[in-house]
Order: structure tokens, then sequence, then C-alpha cells
């Protein structure tokens, strides 16, 4: 039952009593309001929704056709004809190249130099050529050029550790050696060890047939190891051939393979063969006092220019092929 309220005038106003809620109906604070139910759905449009972006994933391309920047850099896009819009693009940012494929425009004095800068901008001379034989006393590198286009005979006074110490370092550019010896025992097995393969390295027991020669890229090198003499003659030499004779000690019979060769390397003499050496070489008084005092890691190269006493400077891997520097 309602309640009159009380009006003006004395008379009461009877507030209705509110009409009972029907299903589907929400009701506010003063009136009941329909609720709207959803419009049934039309199974036409929701496959159409579905397909279409379906469809517009198999269209699209697996790859994309345009260059892809390196990981770890960041190039970003400008518009085709724009000035530069990124870090990349900009005064001071480095050049890019970015997912479109474009490059900064060329900046016209970018590349100057200071004044102040170009004082301070020195050029360092370039190393002669040659197979790094050692260096001298002031650390400076001497090379040996051993190799070249046209032949190169080289003489060695000293021992077969030496001598495969320069085939050691020389295999290095490709080379291949012939060795003629009466002693195979104190080569066997030394090219495989050196190289890791069987033919860089031949020991024969008669001196080889010529004229032959190598290549620029696998140049060739004749060892003569006789003891106190060199070959009987003097074999023909090709293009990129190298002769090496190994005199075990300095003796008169010796002394034509010491003038003969364009480039002789001592180890440490005794008093009467640095006397033959400088006889046949033309030394100074005190060069030959300096062939009788050098260590067992040093040597001399007599004949390419000033004559040179420097320090082998041998590697661990050398000493562990080779062994320990000895005369």
């Amino acid at each position: 039952m309602s309640q009159p309220w009380p009006q003006e005038g004395g008379a009461a106003y009877q507030q209705p009593a509110p009409a009972p809620r029907q299903p589907g109906q929400v009701t506010s604070g003063r009136a009941s309001v329909p609720a709207q139910r959803p419009a049934p759905a039309d199974p036409s449009v929701h496959q159409q929704a579905v397909a279409e972006p379906v469809a517009r994933g198999l269209a699209a391309p697996a790859v994309t056709a345009a260059p892809l920047a390196r990981p770890g850099t960041f190039a970003p896009e400008r518009p085709p004809d724009g000035p530069p819009t990124g870090p990349g693009d900009g005064a001071g940012g480095p050049e890019r190249t970015g997912p479109s494929g474009r490059v900064s425009r060329l900046r016209i004095g970018w590349h100057a130099v200071p004044r102040a800068g170009l004082r301070r901008v020195t050029v360092t001379p370039a190393a002669p050529p040659g197979l790094l034989l050692g260096r001298d006393q002031r650390q400076t590198p001497v090379p040996l050029r051993l190799f070249a286009p046209e032949p190169v005979r080289v003489t060695l006074v000293g021992g077969v550790w030496a001598a495969q110490l320069l085939i050691f370092r020389a295999f290095s550019v490709g080379v291949r050696v012939v060795v003629v010896t009466t002693e195979p025992r104190a080569w066997t097995g030394f090219g495989e060890r050196a190289t890791g393969q069987q033919h860089r390295l031949t020991v024969i027991g008669q001196e080889p047939a010529g004229p032959y020669g190598g290549t620029a890229q696998t140049p060739l090198m004749t060892v003569f190891d006789l003891g106190m003499t060199g070959p009987a003659a003097s074999p023909p030499l090709g293009p990129w051939h190298t002769q090496l004779t190994i005199l075990r000690q300095l003796d008169r019979p010796g002394v034509a393979a010491v003038q003969e060769a364009g480039l002789v390397v001592l180890q440490r003499l005794g008093g009467d063969e640095a006397t033959l050496a400088a006889a046949a070489l033309k030394l100074r008084p005190q060069s030959g006092r300096l062939l009788q005092s050098m260590n067992d890691d040093m040597m001399a190269l007599i004949g390419d220019g000033d004559d040179r006493y420097l320090f082998l400077n041998q590697t661990s891997i050398e000493q562990q092929y080779i062994g320990l520097p000895r005369r």
C-alpha cells in the first residue's frame, strides 16, 4: 500500500503503486527502461569478417624485396627527395643504409681536415720486401730477399739448424723445396713436421737436372747440403728459383760458393773461418772480429747493402719444430 503524501490545501495525494516488472526490463530509480536485446548475428557478415584478414595474410609477400640493414645498426628511412631525418643521415652521424636501400647524400666540406691536424699526420715508411730474417740492435726488421722473378743464389755458412730455420719461414710463402744432401737423415721428416704435407720438401741424393723454376705463388728452392763444398757446377736456374748452398764449415774448397753467391748468411765462425770469410768477401777488420763473437741466436747478412748483424728472434713454434739455436 502506498502512503498518502500531504499536498497544499490539505488534500492528500496517493502515490500510485509501481507496476510489476516484466521480464527483460531494467528498472532505474524512477522509471523502468526496457532492455535492448542484440540483433541476431547475420552468418554471412561473420564469415566475411573472418575471411578478409586471412586473405590479406595469404596475399602478403613472404620476403621483402628491400635490402635489410646489418643487425645492430640503426638506419631510419627518409623521404626520397627530402632532407636527412635520422642520426645516420645528419651531421656528425655515420653513413648508414636503411631498409629502403638509400644512403645519405654527399656533404661537401665534411672531409676537410684542419691545418693543425695535418701537421700531426706522419707517414711510416713501408717495410722493405723480403723474408724476415731477424732484427738488428735497434730492433729494425732485417729482411732477406730470398725469392724474385730472377734467380737468387744464397750461401749459408752454418749448420742444418740455421738452414731449416730459413726454410721453415719460407714455407709461409708457399715455397717448394728440393734438398740435395749427403746426409739425408738430417732432413728426414722435416717437411712433413713443418707443413703437414709430404710433397713440400723432397730429399734426393744427386744433383737435379735443369733448368726449371717456380712461380710467384709457389717459388722453388734447391738446397745443396754437401758438407764443405757447393755443387760441382752451378746449375742453371729458372724464374722464381732460389739456390741455397750450405757450408757446414768454411774452408778453401767452399770459398768459390761464397764468392759466387749474391747473398751470404753466416753463423758464428772460428778464427780461420773468419779470416777466409773476410778475405773472400772483402770485409773490414772489425767485421771479421764480430763474426767470431756472435751468439748462437745471431746471424750476419753480407751482400745486401751494409753488413747486418742481427738477432733471429726465434718463436716458440720454431723452437718446437726445429729446436733451440745451435751452430
